[in-house]
């Protein structure tokens, strides 16, 4: 298999995806928005594809493949579920070969019930509420292709539990949550650390200028495994031109014997907005695990165009501590 030979392929969906994007847009529909079925049901989904290229790998993914039903129902109730196949097809050209996984998992299933600005409840598999990346799950929500490795290692990304967040009552511009999973993961497919108890805290506050500042506390306990604190921050400054966001988080894990082990991991991502539509990405990621011999530092340029918000064409690179792991990666993503 060559990837020059599927190019015509992807250009010919490229142009399919933008002119139905077009077409949708004419009819009324909202690209990005669903579509309602009924007064309390509107359906959706989402795709994403993903191209890397190093000295070790060359594959073309079907990254993601979601479906979403969501809405609201009675005074103050709402839900949502996301059922998602995951890398669903892979070529892989170095080898040769092609891998499929078409069965759904459950990414996210949960009510919320809003008993006033200061106080909701959610509960239910559901994003764990810490920081700003683990908050756009999908690729079409972020500038880049790839994952901090802060995102990927530190924090569950889940939380099958509950949480109660809201407005604090002495402070509108300071929101809290506070969350708690004690059992094991809803459906363990995929999910970065298997886990079966997390509570934490986590605080936001706004800032003058665009500037914004939070932080949590937690501690989870991994399947099979010692119980890990976590000290994790979080800064964002937004103007109509440049956007900056800082996460970092410092971890401990007991061991059976021994002291704890420590990992530290943080990265900072400046986004520069040349227009609506187009971006320049850089980011710096550090991650250091005393369990291991080597940190790793990873440097990113990239640029991002969107022709209209719900679709997303990224490219970037990278540079890593090892120069063989340097590669090129691209995406295209669309919200229905």
């Amino acid at each position: 298999m060559n990837f020059f030979s599927v190019r015509p392929t992807l250009a010919l969906c490229l142009l399919a995806l933008l002119s139905d994007a077009a077409a949708a847009q004419e009819s009324g529909y909202q690209l990005g928005r669903g579509k309602a079925l009924t007064d309390w049901l509107t359906t959706g989904g989402y795709f994403s594809t993903e191209y890397s290229d190093s000295n070790n790998e060359r594959k073309l993914l079907l990254d993601d493949l979601a479906l979403l039903l969501y809405g609201e129902k009675g005074r103050g109730f709402s839900y949502l579920l996301e059922v998602e196949s995951v890398e669903p097809y892979v070529a892989d050209f170095k080898h040769d070969t092609t891998t499929t996984n078409f069965p759904p998992t459950i990414e996210r299933l949960y009510l919320d019930y809003k008993i006033s600005d200061l106080v909701s409840v959610r509960i239910g598999k559901q994003i764990t509420p810490v920081g700003y990346w683990n908050l756009q799950p999908i690729n079409v929500l972020r500038e880049t292709t790839s994952n901090p490795l802060y995102s990927d290692r530190m924090i569950p990304k889940f939380l099958t539990g509950i949480d109660v967040y809201g407005y604090a009552p002495f402070a509108t511009d300071l929101t809290y949550h506070v969350f708690a999973q004690n059992g094991h993961d809803m459906d363990q497919s995929n999910i970065n650390i298997a886990i079966d108890r997390h509570y934490g805290f986590a605080l936001e506050k706004i800032l003058p200028g665009g500037w914004k500042l939070g932080g949590s506390v937690g501690r989870f306990q991994e399947l099979n495994s010692g119980a890990t604190r976590y000290l994790q921050l979080n800064t964002r400054y937004d103007t109509d031109r440049f956007t900056l966001l800082a996460e970092g988080s410092h971890k401990l894990q007991d061991q059976k014997s021994g002291s704890p082990r420590q990992s530290d991991a943080f990265y900072v991502q400046g986004e520069y907005h040349l227009s609506v539509q187009h971006s320049l990405i850089t980011r710096a990621e550090y991650l250091h695990d005393s369990g291991v011999e080597n940190s790793e530092r990873i440097g990113i340029v990239g640029y991002s165009y969107r022709p209209v918000f719900p679709v997303s064409l990224k490219i970037e690179y990278q540079w890593h501590q090892d120069s063989a792991q340097n590669r090129v990666m691209a995406s295209i993503s669309v919200l229905f």
